[in-house]
């Protein structure tokens, strides 16, 4: 859903980023052109033409073509993408390769971005093979992926994310906690707790707690869905060796 999508780059993103992609280490993957980051479930986020800007190089995933066409027509100096040509590990059935250039920042100077790629797609149906062909990244950010997943995709989904993330690769969670929605549902997004988190990344990655801020007060549209408990909370997972 595009709707959920921040106009503003995430202030958890802005905070954590030398944490993620710290500027004295060398990139772990295998790309050799600086870092490359992953961006699950990315919809149209703002965050990824800012890593673009920021001299990454992104790869964002999503299921809604709606969403790539927004974020296209959104952030693309041309207003549109252009198809490009997946490794053969990857089936152009169930999946479709997208390419950009967001418009440079006037801000940045001669700064300019770099290309985001958005692979149209189911997140969860990408397997080991897929993932090798796609070469494993040195960075993720996810901030409404697992969060929007249902609770029984959850180990499937973090399978997946591993598999994508090469060892020493870092990934910053962005997680919330509530009581139940006056509708009764648990989401999206669906509350994930501490303890769910260290679980759920198992002997996959390391759990680090970043942040963690009570945002009920800021957060109408949760207020008006009945909830009385609304945390937002950042953790650095970091990919363990194979």
């Amino acid at each position: 859903r595009t709707s959920w999508h921040l106009t503003n780059i995430n202030p958890n993103l802005q905070r954590h980023l030398d944490v993620l992609l710290p500027k004295s280490s060398q990139p772990v993957g295998l790309g050799g052109l600086g870092y490359r980051v992953l961006v699950p479930l990315c919809g149209k986020s703002v965050d990824m033409a800012f890593l673009s800007r920021s001299s990454y190089r992104v790869v964002g995933v999503d299921g809604a073509a709606q969403a790539v066409q927004e974020f296209a027509a959104e952030h693309s100096a041309t207003g549109a993408s252009i198809g490009v040509a997946m490794p053969p590990e990857v089936p152009a059935d169930k999946f479709k390769m997208h390419a950009l250039m967001p418009i440079c920042d006037a801000d940045a100077g001669a700064i300019m971005p770099q290309p985001v790629m958005l692979l149209e797609g189911d997140f969860l149906a990408l397997g080991p093979k897929e993932a090798a062909a796609l070469v494993p990244f040195d960075a993720a950010f996810d901030r409404g992926g697992l969060v929007a997943v249902e609770p029984q995709d959850r180990a499937r989904y973090l399978q997946v994310l591993s598999d994508l993330i090469a060892p020493g690769g870092r990934v910053l969670l962005v997680v919330v906690e509530h009581d139940p929605f006056a509708n009764v549902t648990s989401g999206p997004p669906h509350e994930i707790t501490e303890n769910e988190v260290k679980t759920l990344c198992g002997n996959r990655f390391e759990v680090k707690l970043l942040h963690r801020e009570d945002r009920l007060a800021l957060e109408e549209g949760m207020r008006e869905r009945g909830v009385t408990r609304f945390q937002e909370v950042a953790y650095l997972l970091t990919r363990r060796a194979v």
